[in-house]
């Protein structure tokens, strides 16, 4: 057998032992983040690492679902690592569980261009220092066991590393973000609302060759309040349309602590989408809105 080594880039930017910048008083975070699809399944999921040299909420997540059976193990994490007591992600691509009721053994491999979004600072900045977040499309091949039951997924998804001062709850409104997959190309989109400045949106339609520029994003939403369409504006004025097709699930996302205060709450649906002319692809829509009562 040959291993083959793959150029994750910035994706692979080792965790932070200490704070690298500032003065350390705000929540600093290192995330890595996983979301996939295997339609021939019925398969989605998401795998979750947030740790961080000084703050709480220290967590590593695997949320799944195959065939209808659904399972989530979280898990608390240590400081600068992405290891918990079932869960690995390693910054090369293999992601493994080992749990009584779930076990994965996934390798990803990049394709299509890298999304920079720390060149525009989508992310409201905290601590006078700015989020370094990028993205990448992913295929991830692997065997799955979930609660009793044997598959191997052949998926599709995104990469995303990041990392930076960061607190959701504290200088974050409300956002919207989207990715998905098309034959020939993916897109990645953010919209922020937030105290600083009222609205911040930037992405990318990601290509072999290149990117290009999202610079509009909006979302129609059903009456549950999630995505029944999303519109991307490109850089050169057209529009992008992508219909949902019907949501096939989805997971709530742990993002900081338990507090009594104003408190970010986040959802990642996951769902087939189409393009006006018909062509499939699929999807990961996430809504975050902070709640005010408490």
């Amino acid at each position: 057998m040959t291993n083959t080594t793959i150029d994750w880039d910035v994706l692979a930017t080792p965790l932070h032992t200490v704070v690298p910048h500032g003065d350390g008083k705000a929540a600093w975070k290192d995330n890595a983040y996983v979301a996939f699809w295997d339609a021939a399944r019925d398969a989605f999921g998401i795998v979750h690492m947030s740790t961080s040299p000084n703050a709480e909420g220290r967590r590593a997540r695997c949320s799944l679902s195959v065939g209808g059976i659904a399972i989530e193990v979280i898990e608390e994490l240590p400081p600068a690592s992405y290891r918990s007591e079932s869960i690995e992600f390693d910054l090369s691509g293999h992601i493994r569980v080992d749990h009584p009721e779930l076990t994965l053994d996934l390798r990803a491999t990049p394709r299509l261009a890298v999304a920079d979004y720390a060149v525009n600072h989508v992310i409201p900045p905290m601590n006078g220092a700015p989020v370094e977040h990028f993205q990448v499309t992913v295929d991830l091949k692997g065997p799955v066991t979930i609660k009793g039951h044997e598959t191997v997924l052949n998926a599709t998804g995104i990469r995303d590393r990041t990392w930076g001062y960061r607190d959701e709850s504290i200088n974050i409104k409300e956002y919207f973000w989207y990715f998905a997959t098309f034959k020939d190309f993916s897109i990645t989109a953010m919209r922020f609302f937030a105290d600083d400045v009222p609205e911040r949106v930037d992405g990318f339609v990601l290509r072999a060759d290149g990117v290009q520029s999202v610079t509009g994003l909006g979302v129609v939403r059903d009456a549950s309040g999630l995505a029944a369409e999303v519109i991307a504006t490109l850089d050169d004025g057209t529009e992008l349309s992508m219909r949902s097709q019907g949501r096939r699930g989805g997971f709530w996302i742990p993002m900081s602590w338990e507090r009594h205060g104003p408190t970010m709450s986040a959802y990642d649906e996951f769902a087939p989408f189409a393009l006006p002319d018909g062509s499939p692809g699929y999807g990961v829509a996430e809504h975050g809105t902070v709640r005010q009562l408490f």
